[in-house]
């Protein structure tokens, strides 16, 4: 049997058995999430991290969140050229993605134009 007679085949097993009712209890699928517009994605590009949230809910909180508050300050241009870096690449790969998906509009629409 050849890959595109047993597709053929399987698929009208399951119709058969859908008919039959054999996938009554399975969920249909969840629709994809919308995609995201230019502006999220440029929100989502540059990294702007709450250092507010770094919080400690153990028994020694102060005293936790005192050291953590020092290991920030002093491992913060560390994590500024980090934060930095990883932002430029970003939004140059945000950039290059654009560019990307106008030269394939403008293919598409050349081919659209194009006659057979």
């Amino acid at each position: 049997m050849s890959p595109e007679e047993a597709l053929t085949e399987a698929r009208r097993q399951a119709a058969r058995m859908r008919a039959a009712g054999a996938y009554a209890g399975t969920r249909p699928r969840e629709p994809l999430p919308p995609e995201p517009t230019a502006a999220q994605l440029q929100a989502w590009a540059l990294i702007e991290p709450d250092v507010s949230r770094h919080r400690s809910r153990r028994p020694l909180a102060p005293a936790i969140e005192a050291v953590k508050r020092l290991l920030l300050r002093l491992l913060g241009p560390y994590h500024h050229e980090l934060i930095a870096e990883q932002t430029r690449f970003n939004v140059a790969l945000l950039a290059y993605v654009r560019r990307l998906e106008e030269r394939l509009a403008e293919l598409e629409a050349a081919l659209r134009e194009r006659p057979r």
